[in-house]
């Protein structure tokens, strides 16, 4: 028998804030794809709820928590400053096009 796909809940968005807002464990940061396999979903189900307005902010809020949690584990020199730092960019630099790391160089030679 097929196991039936879990669907879009309308506490989903809280359940998910809860989980960023009350997470403490000091070998690891909360992530999506932590909340996604605590609760039955692949990450890319979770990212396709993103339709809904209020889900679509609770990841934008995650997100922020996460970024919070992240420097100040750095800052207290429980998680290594440099590799937080590595992941802030990391997440900074997510979503940009390939277009703008193109570098294009024009040269006149006078003379």
């Amino acid at each position: 028998m097929k196991a039936r796909k879990k669907g879009y809940a309308k506490d989903l968005p809280r359940r998910l804030y809860t989980f960023f807002a009350g997470y403490d464990d000091e070998r690891s940061a909360p992530s999506l794809q932590k909340f996604a396999r605590a609760n039955g979903f692949t990450t890319e189900e979770l990212l396709a709820f993103r339709i809904h307005s209020d889900f679509d902010r609770a990841i934008r809020e995650c997100s922020e928590i996460r970024r919070d949690y992240l420097i100040d584990r750095g800052l207290t020199k429980r998680f290594d400053a440099s590799f937080v730092k590595y992941l802030l960019e990391g997440e900074s630099t997510e979503g940009k096009q390939e277009e703008d790391s193109a570098l294009s160089v024009t040269l006149e030679v006078l003379g």
